[in-house]
Formats: structure tokens, sequence, C-alpha cells
């Protein structure tokens, strides 16, 4: 005879793991969407203003960035 509290509490936790990693891919993609949106314009800004200080912020932003990956 199976342990029927077992087995609906064991169902419930991989139901609750599964949406958990749903959730968390989706939050990975968003954050992914925002790092390129994030990236163009400090492109931008450091293409508009090369000479500038805030060119130079901008750019120091980037090495910044792509030290970390």
């Amino acid at each position: 005879m199976p342990n029927w509290s077992y087995l609906i509490a064991r169902l419930i936790s991989a139901v609750g793991s599964w949406l958990d990693a749903s959730n968390l891919r989706n939050r990975v993609y968003a954050l992914e969407q925002q790092n390129e949106l994030l990236r163009v314009a400090l492109d931008d800004i450091a293409r508009m203003d090369p000479e500038g200080r805030i060119g130079w912020y901008a750019q120091q932003a980037i090495e910044r960035a792509d030290s970390r990956e």
C-alpha cells in the first residue's frame, strides 16, 4: 500500500520546482535583453562623444562589463 501523502508531497514538490525553473529561465531571458539594450546605448554614447567626459564614462562602463564576462 503506497503512502499517498508522501506521493502527493513529492508531486507538489516536483511541480513547484518545474515552475521555479521556468520563472528563472524567463528572468534570465529578460536580463539578457536588458543587458543588450544597455550595451547598445553605451556604445552609442561612446561613439557620439568620443572626446568628451560622458563618452569616456560610457567606454569605461563597457570595458568593466567586458572584463566581468
